[in-house]
């Protein structure tokens, strides 16, 4: 999938690396959301430039609140998971 612009997507999550990037693209298009990872594979800066270094991951404007929430609730699950296993 291809955006027309870029200021017509919104940014639902920004990661420190493409794989948690993916993973997060994969859970939110299981869901049904288009979303594209932008990030550092796709820019010839050096990956440890600050923000420069984030992957994102982008959502239309009008599933970005679902999106957010999908990853949310992930998030909570993994750290419920992390905390009945003694792991952190």
């Amino acid at each position: 999938m291809t955006r027309k612009k870029a200021e017509d997507w919104v940014e639902v999550a920004a990661v420190g690396d493409d794989e948690k990037a993916e993973i997060i693209a994969g859970l939110l298009r299981s869901e049904g959301i288009p979303c594209e990872v932008e990030g550092p594979s796709t820019t010839p800066l050096p990956e440890n430039l600050g923000a420069f270094g984030l992957s994102r991951v982008m959502v239309p404007p009008d599933r970005a609140e679902e999106a957010r929430a999908l990853i949310a609730e992930r998030e909570r699950e993994s750290a419920g998971a992390s905390d009945e296993d003694g792991s952190e």
